[in-house]
């Protein structure tokens, strides 16, 4: 099992935790694919992602091919001769040859269960709207968007504090245990992969900002999910005065409120069957600070108009 030859596929720092866990458990990773250095800063410098610098800490080699229209890619990852594939967060787009290179194939770790809520941002989906419960799917990739067969799945109840920062953790803590449970059994092909039932599936679309503005005219839990659903980054926002205005940690009310006001001195903001206490907020061009903090230094008037 361990001489298996593995290519892993990342690039954000979610990706680095099940690297390091496979390398920490000696599996055999022979090469890393990830996204190209990008500039980023203000000096607009060439970084590598997460997944790059982590590889080369390890002494893996790293491939950072732009995509996998050109065939040289296509013919350097075959001839990397690779039994099986791990890609969680890349964010290219494998081609059949690839998919079918590896004799146990290309698998994937999702966070969701799955058909519910393919696509790119599925924990900040399950908090939108509200579920109860999620998890991790590790499924077989084929040619059609997290579509494929699943090798194993692992549930977890969202508890109503949770924001998507926490929720992550969650996440990671059972996805590393099921990839680690799952691999033996999958390569020994001791596991039945269960084919998704396409009339069930619901798509995380891309985030934009445009998604993350609040809505104070909805309900206090639609405002509170949303809320939660990009803390602590990028975090949701709405516009008071001339200033966008991030809010990171709230607590919710249930009761009669204008919504889209501020109702009260202490920055209650309302909605429309309730109002949010904002806790964690965060200026234009400045760090994320407690409520009383904030209050020092900005300025509003009761029964002034959000988002106006």
């Amino acid at each position: 099992m361990k001489n298996i030859r593995i290519i892993f596929m990342g690039t954000p720092s979610i990706a680095c935790g099940y690297f390091k866990t496979l390398i920490e458990k000696n599996y055999n990773v022979i090469a890393t694919f990830t996204q190209p250095p990008r500039k980023k800063g203000r000096g607009m410098k060439l970084q590598q992602s997460p997944m790059h610098e982590e590889s080369l800490k390890h002494n893996i080699p790293v491939l950072h091919p732009t995509n996998f229209s050109d065939q040289k890619n296509i013919e350097s990852f075959i001839e990397l001769k690779a039994d099986l594939v791990i890609v969680i967060a890349y964010g290219l787009l494998l081609p059949n040859k690839v998919l079918e290179a590896p004799r146990y194939g290309c698998i994937n770790i999702h966070f969701s269960l799955l058909p519910r809520w393919r696509g790119a941002s599925p924990i900040e989906y399950a908090l939108l709207n509200g579920d109860k419960e999620t998890g991790v799917t590790i499924f077989r990739l084929v040619n059609k968007l997290d579509s494929g067969p699943v090798i194993s799945s692992m549930s977890l109840i969202i508890e109503d504090h949770m924001d998507k920062n926490e929720l992550t953790l969650k996440l990671n803590q059972i996805g590393k245990k099921l990839l680690l449970t799952s691999l033996p059994n999958y390569i020994n092909n001791q596991i039945t992969l269960m084919k998704q039932n396409d009339k069930e599936s619901i798509y995380a679309h891309k985030i934009h900002s445009k998604d993350r503005k609040i809505d104070f005219f909805s309900s206090v839990n639609d405002v509170y999910n949303k809320i939660k659903a990009f803390s602590p980054k990028p975090a949701a926002w709405c516009v008071i005065g001339n200033e966008n205005i991030k809010i990171i940690k709230c607590e919710k009310q249930y009761l009669k409120s204008l919504p889209s006001t501020i109702v009260n001195d202490k920055f209650h903001l309302g909605c429309k069957d309730g109002l949010i206490e904002p806790l964690i907020v965060q200026r234009e061009g400045k760090k994320p600070m407690p409520i009383q903090e904030f209050l020092k230094g900005f300025h509003f008037t009761v029964s002034q108009k959000i988002n106006a």
